[in-house]
């Protein structure tokens, strides 16, 4: 069966029209470039011609004094030494006629080139100071200066001093903030990413083909402002401790809680750290134990401690409350408030939880106060200006700070970290001695960018052919196919496989959290200690890498600078490590399209590319932390896209304790899987016991099988955070399903692997072709490996201008183009580690993102310079692609650089 696309792929779009980059390239940039090219070749060529005509005056000389002149004027040529016309004029009377018409032109051209560059470094100052000023324009973007608000809130402070100087006037201070203005500007028109006020995000709809789409217009953007959960995260560690509310919230039993050998056993996860407990299976946590496995009805611990204190003789209720408290304390029972940071509905159903209450405890009204004030911050921020919205983080700021520390002060917690050093040392204590706690709270002032974040979006669709993308939808399908022998999830799945194995009989039916134990205890954790000690280990190359590396060197001999891979070249996986190819799954790509040509073809054929850009799976992940803003329709096609695959099966969404914002997404399956300390979104009727699940060995697929009950399950990670973030428990389970982790990063580096020499790196610039398959799927832009200390930097003496001609020249001469993206920290690239050179700035936390650079732009020339000042050993620069198109429509529309979210299903 083909694949299907899914309907309504996700769009993201640069937040600002790339054209505005266009007003601060220098003009005839080019054609100064050739003149100096021009003039310096000419130049170099009468150099030669002139040395050449004295030398043989040289030695046909008697006089010495003249030999000496002579040898003096030809080292001032050769040395590009201004020539003295007076002494050169005493001399020309010695030359002949040809070498005298040659000085003549010598000093023509040289004057010429005084005369050109003088002229010219003029202009280029003045050019400077005007694209300075128009930057100050730009500054004063309302888009901008909302982002900033939320994101450098420093740099928004100092915009109003910077305005009002002169650029001519600029001193270090300025020129700081002139260089962020720039970052900022350039990723707000050249990127997708990422998702913030600087960006904004729509949909995409599929047309029939020969459909009438129509012209792609502006379209209008709104924002959503949302609450930081860390809010929910924070006052739910507050409110553990508040003797007026602790009481209310809702208490469970964990769910891998369980009796062995007279002991109480359980998994606990205090943010996304695990631990393994112990408690006597004796005395009152026996008697919740026994209550929370007969009882199926909610409960807070109020009404828990009032039926322990009547069951329990010579019990009083505060004693046993706090008993049950040092039980949630070690992680044997789990409190909440009817909802988890992750609902994209957390902030109402928390205020609907506490309104339930109807309680005249203070502190709840005080919660109840503070959320509904925070619903009016973000309906007024929403439609205010940049100095309204200031204001309104100053008030919730306040607000915030009020609530929570009267909270913590009523609860004896300390109001600041200044007051937390006692606490911070008794936490080490603690660790050393080996209590694992879940109440550690550590104080935190909210300021008011981190009370909100805000999306911005466009509810106006995206439409394109749908032919167009079957048939690159259809390539990319089969490339990923090919790759299916380089899945970043095998190697685990054998492992635990093999150790399953290993450990119990072939037919055994083992609890996953005690598969789990043994696992990390005899494989994990050995592993990440020898990691720690050794470094990472580099396996070796399997028997289809090594097959592929040899097809690769062959066509690669004369170093292409594209190289195109068609369906032939891929050998058929070989049977020793042939994968277990799925037959129904959902795959997912961040990919750019444009149209253009094929140049192999006599007809040169119009073609629709895509450049891919990151590899996804599929079934909403990443989507799902935005269908929020779009209407209902989307969610629910996700989830009768998502149901129709594998319908034998049993799909459940995994979660674990990370409340990270950008996992917020609704429910894309039916099911959730309910994990120790996790923050559960779906409804408890959907949520599977972690506790009910087994893990059994396969005959059949020579895999491991997870079961609840009769049925097989399915697990699935469909948040956008990090796999790797995650707790250990939930790395493991997403190991079980029959999805497949693909990237293009280890194909890619098998091709460059033939074209540099990775343990020597002794070029100074290193040109790796751009990749592509059957034509039009793009896997990787041209790229250039370039050592850091190769790059020209600007002298002492030398001028703005005189930097632009050399810097330019060197790009032209090693091929670079004009326009590109500079990485000064790439991941993907192995580099050996080297010292720091002195005098260098050390990197910043995003050094590893593509800055877009233009060689044409002097504004954006100095702000390469900068870069230059912090970058590691090598640099990695990649092409422009696609390039930005300049054709507008009737109205004038010029697009903004976008990027689609394509994601496909294939069924049986």
């Amino acid at each position: 069966m083909s694949i299907e696309i899914f309907p309504h792929s996700l769009v993201r779009y640069a937040g600002m029209n790339y054209q505005v980059f266009d007003s601060f390239k220098l003009k005839g940039s080019k054609g100064i470039l050739q003149k100096d090219h021009q003039m310096k070749a000419a130049k170099t060529k009468l150099k030669a011609l002139i040395c050449d005509g004295l030398f043989e005056l040289i030695t046909l000389q008697t006089d010495d004094l003249l030999r000496q002149q002579l040898i003096n004027l030809k080292r001032q040529v050769f040395n590009d030494k201004k020539v003295n016309p007076q002494k050169l004029e005493e001399l020309l009377g010695l030359f002949p006629a040809d070498l005298t018409l040659d000085f003549h032109n010598y000093l023509q051209v040289s004057q010429n080139m005084e005369t050109f560059h003088q002229t010219n470094t003029l202009n280029y100052q003045q050019l400077l100071m005007e694209q300075s000023k128009k930057l100050q324009e730009l500054a004063m973007d309302p888009h901008l200066q909302n982002g900033l608000l939320l994101s450098s809130p420093v740099l928004l402070e100092q915009l109003p001093g910077y305005l009002q100087k002169e650029p001519a006037s600029f001193r270090q201070k300025e020129l700081r903030i002139e260089f962020s203005l720039l970052r900022y500007l350039t990723r707000m028109c050249f990127k997708t990413s990422p998702f913030s006020t600087f960006t904004y995000t729509g949909i995409m709809q599929l047309a029939d083909n020969g459909a009438v789409i129509p012209s792609p217009m502006a379209k209008a953007v709104k924002n959503s402002l949302r609450l930081n959960n860390a809010l929910f995260e924070y006052l739910k560690s507050i409110l553990i401790h508040h003797p007026g509310v602790n009481e209310l919230l809702t208490v469970k039993l964990n769910k891998t809680a369980t009796i062995k050998a007279g002991k109480i056993q359980f998994l606990v996860n205090f943010n996304n750290i695990e631990s393994f407990q112990l408690l006597p299976a004796s005395g009152l946590q026996l008697l919740v134990f026994n209550y929370f496995n007969s009882a199926q009805e909610s409960i807070n611990i109020k009404e828990l401690a009032n039926y322990m204190a009547y069951a329990v003789e010579e019990a009083n209720y505060t004693s046993i409350k706090n008993y049950l408290l040092k039980l949630v304390a070690a992680g044997l029972l789990e409190v909440g408030m009817e909802t988890s940071g992750i609902d994209p509905q957390w902030s109402l159903k928390l205020l609907n939880f506490f309104t339930k209450l109807e309680s005249s405890e203070p502190a709840v009204l005080q919660i109840i106060y503070l959320f509904k004030q925070l619903q009016q911050y973000q309906l007024a921020y929403a439609k205010g200006d940049t100095a309204k919205r200031k204001l309104i983080l100053a008030y919730a700021e306040k607000t915030v700070a009020a609530v929570f520390q009267k909270l913590q002060a009523e609860a004896g917690l300390p109001l600041s970290r200044d007051t937390t050093k006692e606490v911070d040392d008794q936490s080490k204590k603690q660790a050393v001695n080996g209590v694992f706690e879940t109440q550690n709270f550590i104080p935190h002032h909210f300021s008011g960018r981190q009370l909100f974040y805000e999306d911005c979006y466009t509810p106006e669709l995206e439409i394109l052919e749908d032919g167009c993308l079957q048939d690159f939808a259809a390539k990319a399908d089969q490339l990923l196919n090919h790759l299916l022998p380089l899945d970043l999830l095998k190697t685990e799945r054998e492992k635990m496989s093999s150790f399953f194995l290993e450990h119990y009989p072939a037919q055994a039916q083992v609890k996953v959290i005690d598969f789990y134990q043994a696992y990390y205890f005899y494989v994990k954790k050995p592993e990440k200690e020898k990691s720690a000690k050794l470094g990472p280990a580099i396996p070796d190359p399997s028997e289809w890498e090594k097959t592929i590396s040899e097809k690769l060197a062959l066509i690669t001999q004369h170093k292409p600078n594209i190289l195109n891979l068609g369906n032939d070249f891929f050998p058929e996986a070989l049977s020793t490590e042939a994968p277990v190819a799925a037959v129904q799954y959902s795959r997912g790509l961040f990919v750019q399209f444009y149209k253009g040509k094929l140049q192999q073809e006599a007809e040169h054929k119009e073609c629709f590319f895509g450049v891919i850009n990151t590899v996804l799976p599929g079934m909403g992940k990443v989507s799902g932390r935005f269908l929020p803003l779009f209407t209902p329709d989307m969610t629910t096609d996700f989830v009768k896209y998502n149901t129709q695959l594998h319908p034998e099966v049993l799909k459940v969404e995994l979660n674990d304790a990370s409340s990270f914002n950008a996992n917020i997404h609704p429910s894309l399956l039916t099911r959730e899987l309910a994990l120790p300390g996790g923050n559960k979104s779906y409804p408890e009727k959907q949520q599977l016991p972690v506790d009910g699940l087994t893990v059994s060995f396969e005959q059949q697929t020579s895999a491991l099988k997870l079961n609840y009950q009769q049925e097989q399950v399915f697990t699935y990670d469909l948040c956008l955070e990090s796999f790797y973030n995650r707790s250990n428990l939930y790395q493991l389970l997403a190991h079980f399903n029959q999805d497949t982790k693909l990237s293009l990063q280890p194909f890619i580096n098998l091709v460059d692997a033939c074209y540099l020499d990775v343990e020597e790196q002794e070029q100074e610039i290193e040109s790796l072709p751009r990749i592509t398959y059957e034509n039009s799927v793009i896997l990787r832009r041209r790229t250039w490996r370039i050592k850091t200390a190769s790059i020209p930097v600007q002298q002492a003496g030398e001028n703005a201008y005189a930097y632009f001609i050399r810097i330019n020249t060197w790009r032209a001469q090693h091929g670079i183009p004009v326009t590109f993206f500079l990485f000064l920290r790439k991941r993907s690239f192995v580099i050996k580690p080297a010292a720091q050179p002195n005098g260098k700035k050390e990197g910043l936390s995003d050094d590893y993102k593509p800055q877009f650079i233009s060689f044409e732009q002097p504004l954006l020339v100095e702000m390469f310079k900068r870069l230059l000042a912090r970058a590691g050993t090598h640099v990695i620069v990649e092409e422009m692609l696609p390039l930005t198109n300049a054709a507008t429509d009737q109205a004038g529309y010029v697009e903004p650089v976008k990027e689609y979210l394509l994601q496909w299903y294939k069924y049986e």
